[in-house]
């Protein structure tokens, strides 16, 4: 077109951001699907955290569910990753 790049693929000018962004996407897919199941358990609009990684351990914890809540109490919060 205007600008053609000989050099890159199919004349590509891309940079890499698409797939990073994109990424982020099943983070918050993950929030998401965490959120609807609070809010099953009564928890509507609470705020929990989650930190990256999201591991398997702390999506299970953080979403309070009759095999979680022996384990977790209400007000728990786990330490943030810095």
């Amino acid at each position: 077109m205007g600008n053609p790049n000989s050099k890159g693929i199919h004349s590509s000018k891309a940079v890499g951001e698409p797939p990073f962004f994109l990424a982020s996407s099943v983070f918050f897919a993950i929030k998401d699907a965490m959120r609807v199941a609070r809010a099953e358990m009564g928890l509507i609009n609470q705020w929990f955290p989650l930190d990256t990684l999201a591991t398997p351990e702390r999506i299970r914890m953080a979403c309070f569910d009759e095999f979680t809540s022996p384990f977790v109490s209400l007000d728990f919060c786990p330490k943030l990753s810095v």
